[in-house]
């Protein structure tokens, strides 16, 4: 019996040096990360596959155990992966398609053992989880603030480039983005809830001084979508869930033609130049969906899809637009259109799949306090405002953002709430 008390006693001394190495990780994560994405954003891919090791070496058995948690999401993304890799068979550039299908596998791999393993951090690794997250969150944002107002210094001596060259603000969109995906790790923080509601508002602040449409867009989005999910969370995801696959099924006929962007921009000049220009990307690739609406054009074929290089200039000479403006720059800058340009019908399929799980889980299935299911679906529909409208869907530094993005959340979810993994 004693023997049985000292390796029980030895046993929870186990788990709990193993929840405070985790935790400590992700504190480390929550201090590096948002620094990292103002400066140099493509870091975000390696940042997720070391702390994916670190935590796995830590942790084996433990997330183990969590993960069959997860079968329901892995399972899809298994599969979303695989067709990925198969589209090689006929892939307009099959080498490339098979190496990007094998790495988003192993992103999400990552991502899911990331996940896990805050199944092992203890309730009172809370406080320092938020003080992490939130001096991270500083940090990022006075770099921000002497970017946007000293001529952006630290980039140039990031860089090495010359201080009379100009930087545009676009540099900085990748960084405004994560800063306000981490809007809802940061509501559900252990720290003092007036600091809370100044780096939310700084967040937001920083979206419009930075001049980042989408990102303002994502935060606005954000909001308006906890306000109704605190108090009508089902209702809020049904929407979601329906609004996704509205826009997953419709954009591909539902985009304007050409004359009718055209036209458009002559009704309303207001219009940003960017934003014509979307449009012009979202009716060139619907066209190239019609050519091959079942299999697609193969994983990540939209940077070499026929004409994609061409000068809408040329194709629309009374555009008069005034830069080079690609018909399909690397992506379509809308997931569920790349989902269906380049993986077909099942690629769509999936990819519809995996959000639809997320936010039935989220809405219906998971023991969430009224909080941090709001915040949880305000996650989601920031993530969706981006996906939708802005970076390509299999860019690794954006599958990595999301994953620890969500990693941050279920880390600082209150811990007797459930966590993503129960997601």
């Amino acid at each position: 019996m004693a023997a049985d008390h000292l390796l029980g006693s030895k046993s929870l001394t186990d788990r709990l040096c193993r929840g405070q190495g985790v935790a400590r990780i992700i504190a480390g994560l929550g201090v590096l990360l948002p620094p990292l994405v103002v400066l140099a954003p493509l870091g975000t891919a390696p940042l997720l596959v070391i702390a994916a090791i670190a935590v796995v070496a830590l942790a084996f058995r433990p997330i183990a155990q969590a993960l069959p948690r997860l079968t329901a999401l892995a399972a899809l993304l298994g599969l979303l992966g695989l067709w990925a890799a198969a589209s090689a068979l006929w892939s307009i550039i099959p080498g490339h398609s098979f190496f990007e299908g094998v790495r988003f596998i192993g992103e999400c791999l990552c991502g899911l053992c990331l996940i896990a393993a805050t199944t092992t951090i203890e309730p009172s690794a809370r406080a320092s989880l938020g003080r992490s997250l939130a001096a991270g969150l500083i940090v990022a944002l006075i770099l921000l603030t002497i970017e946007r107002f000293a001529g952006a210094p630290i980039v140039h001596w990031w860089h090495g480039t010359a201080e009379s060259q100009f930087e545009s603000l676009g540099r900085y969109d990748r960084g405004v983005t994560v800063l306000v995906l981490l809007m809802a790790p940061a509501a559900n923080a252990a720290v003092a809830a007036w600091l809370r509601l100044v780096l939310l508002a700084a967040i937001i602040a920083a979206a419009a001084l930075m001049l980042s449409a989408s990102a303002l867009m994502a935060a606005l989005a954000a909001l308006a979508i906890y306000a109704t999910a605190r108090f009508s969370p089902r209702f809020t995801a049904g929407a979601m869930m329906a609004a996704v696959v509205a826009i997953g099924i419709a954009i591909p006929v539902a985009t304007p033609s050409y004359d009718r962007v055209l036209t458009l921009h002559a009704e309303a000049p207001w219009i940003k130049w960017s934003g014509i220009h979307r449009l012009l990307i979202w009716r060139f690739a619907a066209d190239r969906v019609d050519e091959r609406p079942l299999l697609g054009w193969g994983m990540d074929a939209s940077r070499a899809m026929p004409g994609g290089k061409t000068d809408f200039n040329d194709i629309l000479p009374t555009l008069h637009y005034p830069s080079h403006a690609e018909a399909l720059p690397l992506h379509p800058h809308d997931a569920a259109l790349q989902w269906q340009l380049e993986l077909g019908i099942p690629g769509l399929a999936l990819g519809l799949a995996v959000t639809l799980l997320i936010l039935y889980r989220i809405g219906w299935r998971a023991e969430l306090a009224p909080h941090e299911r709001a915040a949880a679906l305000a996650l989601c529909g920031s993530a969706l405002i981006v996906a939708l409208l802005s970076f390509g869907v299999w860019q690794a530094w954006w599958q990595s953002t999301l994953w620890l993005v969500a990693g941050f959340y279920s880390a600082n979810a209150p811990r007797e709430a459930a966590r993503l993994s129960d997601v």
